[in-house]
């Protein structure tokens, strides 16, 4: 009788623990899924910070075309509005994608249907970034973004079935990673623009003048008298010492009455040059730093995809999402854009 008391507690104990191993499993699984409004506050917030990087762009292409006056000039302005608004709609529609994940995160985990939702915002993100060749993009970006989309749309009909939210947000994490790398194309496309706009202003002001109205913007011809004052000064330094060598003094004369005449070119030369290397100091200024925005926000928008992938971790582990990486990133662009501002 006791042993079979004792074999019936036994058993109800093991019954006990496998029930609270299960409680336990169920009550894990079932962990809230983490708040993303963050990932969402800091896209908007990339999105606002890479727009003012094109504003610097198209103010050095601007500012460039005024001062020139050029057909060719105002056509790089239209190419560039026509690119960057291209950017504007990627970047639009990374909001919109971070807004949507919210929304199916904050709707609970429900299976196939979560797993769905995610597959066709990934889609239409997909769909809002792609390039064509209206934009005014490169044929590289245009190859670039076909690739993409083919890419895309090819996951998407492998994981459009995904069975949980979970899954189907690290099934997509390639897509997100190639449609991040399609974004930052595009800035850099803009970066080229801005590259070819700063050569274009140093060769601008290295042409000889045409007009008197050119005098005080082109310095083409100082440069080159300046090129053949330095040639002259080779010249004379050569014949000086000839002379010494082989105690020529006519050679010796002649080289003293060069390095006259070169003081008194010098000194007609000498504030003509500083005007030019002023100038072209200024323009160099500039462009290293707009090259340095340019690049953060290339660099914003590679931690959006970073974070992204935080987030879908942050999902899986039931953790809050970290969204540092993004706000150091904006206000790393916001800090070059006003420096740049103040030169």
């Amino acid at each position: 009788m006791m042993k079979r008391y004792r074999m019936g507690a036994v058993n109800a104990s093991c019954r006990g623990f496998v029930i609270l191993l299960l409680v336990g499993s169920l009550l894990g699984g079932c962990r809230t899924l983490p708040d993303t409004s963050g990932y969402t506050a800091a896209t908007i917030q990339v999105k606002q910070a890479v727009a003012a990087t094109g504003d610097v762009v198209k103010e050095e292409l601007l500012s460039a075309s005024k001062a020139q006056a050029t057909t060719a000039d105002d056509e790089t302005v239209k190419n560039f509005e026509a690119a960057w608004a291209a950017t504007m709609r990627s970047l639009d529609a990374m909001v919109v994608y971070a807004q949507s994940i919210e929304q199916i995160v904050d709707a609970g985990n429900k299976g196939a249907e979560s797993g769905k939702a995610v597959a066709d915002s990934v889609k239409n993100l997909v769909d809002a970034v792609k390039v064509d060749a209206l934009t005014g993009g490169t044929a590289k970006v245009f190859e670039l973004s076909a690739e993409t989309v083919a890419f895309v749309y090819g996951e998407y009909s492998k994981h459009v079935a995904a069975k949980s939210l979970e899954e189907a947000l690290d099934k997509f994490g390639p897509s997100i990673a190639k449609i991040t790398a399609l974004v930052q194309a595009q800035i850099a496309d803009a970066g080229r623009l801005f590259d070819e706009q700063i050569e274009a202003q140093v060769q601008f002001i290295e042409m000889p003048a045409q007009t008197p109205e050119d005098a005080d913007k082109r310095y083409g011809n100082w440069i080159k008298r300046h090129r053949e004052l330095d040639k002259t000064a080779e010249q004379a330094t050569q014949l000086l010492v000839q002379g010494i060598q082989n105690n020529r003094p006519n050679d010796i004369a002649k080289a003293k009455a060069m390095i006259s005449d070169l003081e008194t070119g010098r000194k007609m030369v000498a504030p003509r040059m500083a005007e030019y290397e002023a100038k072209k100091h200024a323009i160099r200024k500039r462009e290293k730093a707009g090259r340095s925005i340019i690049g953060s926000a290339e660099n914003a928008v590679a931690a959006w995809g970073i974070a992204h992938q935080q987030l879908v971790k942050a999902v899986n582990e039931r953790k809050p999402v970290s969204v540092e990486s993004l706000t150091a990133a904006v206000i790393e662009i916001r800090t070059l854009i006003q420096r740049w501002r103040e030169l």
